[in-house]
Parts: structure tokens; C-alpha cells; sequence
């Protein structure tokens, strides 16, 4: 269970600008005082908010509600990144917590020669119009954000959209780029990498230390409630590149591996086939974007390269991925009655 704290941030800016949120929530069986007042939801039902939110709102509000985003309110999240040292530090410490806000948004920082980006993807399974939204408002934030740590503009080199060129780029003028690409495969945000070196006045180590400390206080409490599978899913996600070995999982979960394997053991599963039912889940997740691109969807799976990958992918399905990507396109457009003609997949 996660407090919705970027939904309330959103939620407000709506307000602010003349829109009810409780008639944005209509039919939803949430309503404004429980988002409000932050109570704990599960993130399948903050991403269908989301929904909601997405498309009871005008054309161009999310890119405006990102851009007038402000660090501090995401709450203890947004007052520890301002605590760090550097943006470097700033933007892995968010990575990290992200989750405390409640956010179904991915994000992850690479580096390469002199550019850095930062890559944005849904954590869950949400609506085209929901990842929109969450994804608009996420990239939105960063060059107000970048300015509001380090007192100065960001440096940004341009950004890709994995969605269509709207009729007209309006609220998208508001970047400091023109730069801005879309029908891209991903989304994402490119700078200079010397920017990630810029510190950040507001930096204490004092103050780090005990935000950090709270926010892994709020993590145990967030995921406490969940079982031991879903925690460690949640773990794999956060570990983007990479999937941790038994030893690393019973490490972060502050628990031993032969306990560990007892708690898998009890729910059925071993971690290796919950390994492999996470990538296979998520594989399919991902190849259902627009123009997905297999090494990118390999190197997050843990994969050592797109062959492996593709070679797993034919062992789980029975397909390769271009046969199952064919198929998966051709029942999206077929009838409603011949879609549940159709087996699930």
C-alpha cells in the first residue's frame, strides 16, 4: 500500500486550475478527502486514478502540472532529495524511494560520454492514457526541478517521446529545448552529463541521514503489508540491469536465505520460477509499447544480451518475439467477438 502523493500533487494542480477532483474521481469509488489526507492505496488502483485524472483533464495539463512541479511536494521524498550533495546523488536517492509517493513511473539514469539520460517507464500495468499522463508530468518535472536544486538551468540536449506528435506541441514550448522527438522507442530526457556533478546548496548530511532513514522506515512500513512474492518483485523492478541473487534479496530484505526459501516454499514458488515469471510478465508488458526495442527491454530484464533474451522468450511462449508481437497486434485490432474467440495469453 503507497501514499498517493504525486496523484494528490496533480490533484491539487487541477484544482488550482478550476477543475473539481472529485468530479475528476467520479465513478472511481475513490474519492478527493481520501487522496487527500493520503490514505495508503495499492499501485494498480493509483495508476487506474491516474486514468481518471488523464483524461478529465485538458490537452497539455500534465506537461504544465510537471513543469510547475516543486521538489518539496513529494513530501519526505522531495525534502531528502534536497538534502543531497550533488544532482548525481538527488537523482539516484529518487530512484530508489520513488515509491514512497506513490508513483507507478520507472525511473533510471545512465551515463555516456558527455550526456546523461534518464529513462522513464510504468512500474505496473496502466492505461495508454494513464502512462501518458504519469510519463508527460515526470519528464515535465526535471528542468524546473534541476534549476530549483542547483540554482541554475538545466543543460538539457533534447527529449524523446515514445507517443505521437500532437496536432499542435502548445504546453511542449514550454521546454528550454527544442529538441523534442517523437514516435520514439522510449521516453527520455538527455543532458549534460557535467550537470549531474552540479552540487546542491541545500545539501546536510545531518539532514540526508535522517530522511534516509525515514524513508527506509516508510519503505518496510509500505511493503509489510504485501507478501514475500510481491516484494520481491518489487525489489527486481528497482534493480533495473540486473536481477539480485537469493543471497542479495534476503540481504535487502533484512532476513536469511533459508528463511527466505521458507517463505518461498510456503506460497508454492522457487526463486528462480519467480524470476522467471516476473520477466515473462514483463517482457510481454513492455513488448506492447509502441516500437519497443528488445536490447533495451533485455538489459532491464537482467538479460546479458537481446539473443538471450530472445531465445527465453521463445522457450516461454513457444513463439519469437516477432511471431507473438504479430499476434498480439492482429487480436488488438480484431473484433470484440473475435477477440474472446481468441485464447489469452
Amino acid at each position: 500500500m503507497f501514499r498517493p502523493s504525486k496523484l494528490r500533487t496533480h490533484l491539487l494542480q487541477a484544482q488550482q486550475a478550476g477543475y473539481c477532483p472529485d468530479e475528476i474521481l467520479d465513478g472511481s469509488g475513490i474519492s478527493w478527502r481520501e487522496i487527500e489526507s493520503l490514505q495508503p492505496l495499492d499501485l494498480d488502483t493509483i495508476a487506474t486514478l491516474f486514468d481518471y485524472l488523464a483524461r478529465r483533464t485538458p490537452p497539455g495539463f500534465a506537461i504544465r502540472a510537471g513543469y510547475e512541479s516543486k521538489v518539496r511536494n513529494y513530501g519526505i521524498v522531495g525534502f531528502a532529495t534536497m538534502s543531497m550533495p550533488t544532482l548525481r546523488h538527488a537523482f539516484d536517492y529518487w530512484s530508489r524511494y520513488y515509491l514512497v509517493s506513490g508513483d507507478p513511473i520507472i525511473t533510471s539514469v545512465s551515463e555516456h560520454g558527455d550526456e546523461w539520460r534518464m529513462d522513464f517507464r510504468p512500474r505496473c500495468r496502466m492505461s495508454t492514457a494513464a502512462q501518458h499522463f504519469c510519463v508527460e508530468t515526470s519528464i515535465a518535472a526535471l528542468e524546473p526541478v534541476i534549476e530549483e536544486l542547483t540554482d541554475s538551468p538545466p543543460g538539457t540536449l533534447g527529449i524523446d517521446f515514445s507517443s505521437e506528435r500532437p496536432a499542435t506541441k502548445g504546453a511542449y514550448g514550454i521546454f528550454r529545448t527544442r529538441n523534442l522527438r517523437f514516435n520514439q522507442e522510449s521516453t527520455a530526457y538527455y543532458g549534460k552529463r557535467r550537470d549531474l556533478d552540479r552540487p546542491i546548496p541545500s545539501s546536510d548530511a545531518d539532514v540526508s541521514e535522517m530522511f534516509l532513514r525515514q524513508c527506509d522506515e516508510f519503505l518496510a512500513e509500505l511493503t509489510s503489508t504485501r507478501s514475500t512474492c510481491e516484494r520481491l518483485e518489487d525489489l527486481m523492478r528497482a534493480s533495473v540491469g540486473s536481477i539480485p541473487s537469493l543471497e542479495e534479496m534476503a540481504s535487502a530484505l533484512g532476513t536469511s536465505i533459508r528463511s527466505l526459501q521458507r517463505e518461498l516454499s510456503a506460497a508454492g514458488i522457487g526463486y528462480q520460477e519467480l524470476v522467471k515469471r516476473y520477466r515473462i510478465r514483463h517482457a510481454k508488458l513492455l513488448l506492447r509499447e509502441k516500437r519497443p526495442n528488445v536490447k533495451e527491454i533485455a538489459y532491464m530484464l537482467g538479460f546479458k544480451d537481446a539473443g538471450s533474451f530472445r531465445r527465453a522468450f521463445r522457450e516461454w511462449t513457444g513463439e519469437s518475439v516477432g511471431t507473438w508481437q504479430r499476434s498480439m497486434s492482429a487480436r488488438s485490432q480484431s473484433s470484440p467477438a473475435e477477440r474472446n474467440q481468441v485464447r489469452v495469453s
